[in-house]
């Protein structure tokens, strides 16, 4: 034999019960990007040569904030990401055109120092990573690991 429990109904307060509201999304706190992803879309046309697509990804590593900001480099959770890309195609950009050095240069230089200053240990690993394997599959006899 099981025997219900008794539960009690709410409380009736005459208010309405609060509500969570949905994300609003201010202008002011949304992450403007856009010229990141632009710059990100150009390097990725395989139409362009790889010594076209360094400055391109270059720029999106050293950016200074958005055109129209206040001179600050972004480094939220989206800019990260395409900052991130931006890494991964310079790897394979140098390693396109040759140039293996270069790599190990972007990872240790200034390029990439505001990223990994601002990124978590883990995502700076996860990076150095993946690059490192990039290098490892293009270029497996140009670098001793």
């Amino acid at each position: 034999m099981s025997e219900a429990m008794d539960v009690d109904p709410p409380a009736e307060t005459g208010k309405a019960p609060e509500t969570v509201p949905a994300a609003a999304e201010d202008d002011e706190d949304e992450e403007q990007i856009t010229d990141l992803l632009d710059l990100l879309s150009q390097s990725e046309d395989d139409a362009l040569p790889p010594t076209a697509k360094i400055p391109l990804l270059t720029s999106i590593l050293t950016e200074s904030g958005p055109p129209d900001g206040d001179g600050e480099a972004r480094y939220g959770p989206k800019a990260s990401s395409v900052k991130e890309r931006a890494v991964y195609g310079l790897a394979r950009s140098y390693c396109a055109t040759g140039r293996y050095d270069e790599v190990v240069a972007l990872l240790t230089g200034d390029v990439c120092r505001g990223f990994f200053d601002n990124a978590t240990k883990a995502k700076c690993a996860k990076v150095v990573r993946a690059v490192l394997d990039v290098v490892c599959g293009l270029a497996p006899e140009q670098l001793d690991m």
